[in-house]
């Protein structure tokens, strides 16, 4: 017997029983909209402005006063909602619920659960979605008593709470990363960067960028057999999107080929033709592997390796491909393109420095991803 059906949860705090009542969001909750156009918001307001984007704006008039949860209404990000709180002001295409009947934390995880759902089966095909009022008012909640909305809603809070805190970090990080490549590396006629480590002070070198690697194409993979025996990897570039850094994901093992030889360990590799260039997919390879002919893979000869693919994701070789049809990089882009380069002591010492720069906001991601399938778990076992 499914529970669920009967209203109840499979997972609930000790000592709680008894189904679930049933009941319409607008019974629970006052739904109302705000009044402003989008481009009301002051940069320096003094108050909250929420619209339907996930950013929150500042705006100098208040119309609301918290607790309050408010709901993107249309836009890509329609459903998005916040926790308001002390006065605030919202964008006409804005949902403001007050007056709760319910814990409001609870209803904010159980709107999150149902809302998407209803969106996604009342839009039209073709339309951009958006949400009516009376999607919100008749949408159907399940409540337990309101002594297990709070333990429930005190939960769901302080997971919100933590996960808010790791993207902080995490973004924090991202953008640190972001200032130091445009730091710890010269700027355009300049021939040493703003930062450095102590003890270098050497200009550094102009170079072409092909006089200080080897290039790599990949082979279709037609010309390689699969199989569970397979000791090597054939990457995709699909493979890109589900790695880190060196830990590729490839979905093929191959079996070793004699005819082609193997991109070699710690190269460089990234898309080469089509979309995939603008996304700056840029890996380092933890083994040797085969790769397909989408891909271009660079081999450190006279650079560091660490440097080089610091210095590849830094730039974004996008923005070098041939766009007249197809967006693609070929050896003709790669042979000239210029890098300045530092003494080799230099170079190990600011790959060094990125890599464990890389290493800690992928552990921050791997944290966050761990504590959104936990909420995603604990969001499909503890309501009805």
């Amino acid at each position: 017997m499914d529970n669920k059906k009967n209203g109840i949860p499979k997972l609930r705090f000790p000592g709680f029983t008894g189904a679930w009542e049933q009941r319409k969001l607008g019974e629970v909750a006052h739904i109302e909209t705000g009044k402003l156009d989008a481009n009301a918001m002051v940069e320096n307001g003094k108050y909250d402005f929420y619209t339907s984007g996930i950013k929150k704006y500042r705006i100098d008039i208040p119309a609301f006063k918290g607790p309050a949860i408010t709901i993107a209404g249309n836009g890509a990000t329609v459903g998005y909602m916040h926790l308001a709180d002390g006065e605030f002001n919202a964008y006409q295409r804005t949902y403001v619920l007050t007056k709760f009947l319910a814990n409001r934390h609870f209803i904010f995880s159980e709107i999150g659960n149902k809302l998407p759902r209803k969106i996604q089966q009342e839009s039209r095909a073709g339309n951009i979605p958006y949400i009516v009022m009376d999607m919100l008012t008749d949408l159907q909640l399940f409540l337990p008593s309101i002594a297990e909305q709070e333990k429930v809603g005190e939960l769901l809070n302080k997971l919100n709470s933590l996960i808010t805190l790791h993207q902080r970090k995490l973004e924090h990080l991202q953008e640190q990363k972001k200032g130091l490549l445009q730091k710890m590396f010269p700027k355009n006629g300049e021939t040493v960067p703003e930062v450095r480590f102590p003890g270098f002070t050497d200009a550094w070198e102009q170079r072409k960028l092909g006089e200080v690697v080897n290039i790599f194409s990949g082979w279709s993979p037609s010309n390689f057999k699969e199989g569970d025996s397979g000791s090597d990897i054939f990457i995709k570039v699909d493979d890109l999107n589900h790695s880190t850094r060196e830990q590729l994901n490839s979905q093929m093992n191959v079996l070793e080929s004699q005819k082609y030889k193997k991109i070699p360990k710690g190269s460089t590799i990234f898309p080469k033709r089509g979309a995939a260039i603008m996304t700056n997919k840029v890996r380092i390879l933890g083994k040797s592997a085969y790769m397909d002919t989408n891909m271009m893979a660079l081999e450190a000869s006279d650079i560091s390796s660490e440097f080089l693919y610091t210095f590849i994701t830094k730039t974004g070789l996008f923005k070098i491909a041939d766009t007249s049809t197809i967006p693609q990089i070929n050896n003709k882009h790669i042979n000239p393109y210029p890098i300045k380069l530092p003494t080799m002591p230099e170079q190990k010492q600011i790959g060094k420095f990125f890599k464990q720069l890389d290493t800690l906001i992928a552990l921050h991601q791997r944290k966050l991803e761990h504590l959104e399938l936990m909420k995603k778990g604990l969001l499909q076992q503890m309501f009805v």
